[in-house]
């Protein structure tokens, strides 16, 4: 789940098959007015009257947000508090996972660890330090000898990506 403010909405991304998007839904089409849905996605407009709700399902939803992705941005919660005005569109993605073991190619490399090839260094290191974290052997540790296994093979392909980009940019830095 991801939270986005634009400068006319506030978008909610939600994974087809995640636990959170019937709550999303269902709080934002029966508890607060002015609901409807154009195509697949839901839109939800501020009404002054349920002005304090809204910033509490907001305030929620950012924590939720913060708590899956590990991370905590202060200024992005005020920016959010501020523009609760704004309307609110659910939109559901499909649902995304790690491939186990990527092609030698670099994009397949940005894939696994879910970046682009235009974010700076520092800013996909932040990206493979938070999967490394997930998938460390000795942070993931597991009674199922194959599930163990799988983890180790997933933190080994992280490495090697992170390794792979890492040489990559610093070569272009260089040239």
């Amino acid at each position: 789940m991801r939270l986005h403010i634009m400068p006319h909405c506030i978008i909610i991304r939600v994974a087809e098959n995640s636990p959170f998007s019937l709550h999303v839904k269902t709080f934002l089409s029966e508890n607060l007015s002015r609901s409807f849905w154009v195509n697949e996605t839901l839109i939800n407009f501020h009404t002054s009257v349920e002005a304090k709700k809204r910033q509490a399902f907001l305030t929620k939803l950012y924590y939720t947000c913060a708590q899956i992705s590990r991370t905590h941005n202060t200024s992005f919660l005020k920016k959010l508090l501020l523009s609760s005005h704004k309307p609110i569109k659910l939109m559901y993605t499909k649902h995304t996972t790690l491939k186990l073991i990527p092609n030698t190619q670099n994009e397949d490399a940005y894939r696994l660890l879910k970046a682009h090839p235009d974010e700076s260094l520092h800013t996909i290191r932040k990206k493979y330090l938070q999967l490394a974290k997930q998938f460390h052997p000795d942070t993931k540790r597991d009674e199922n000898p194959l599930i163990s296994e799988r983890n180790t093979k997933i933190f080994q392909n992280i490495q090697e990506a992170y390794s792979t980009i890492k040489a990559e940019k610093i070569k272009q830095n260089v040239a």
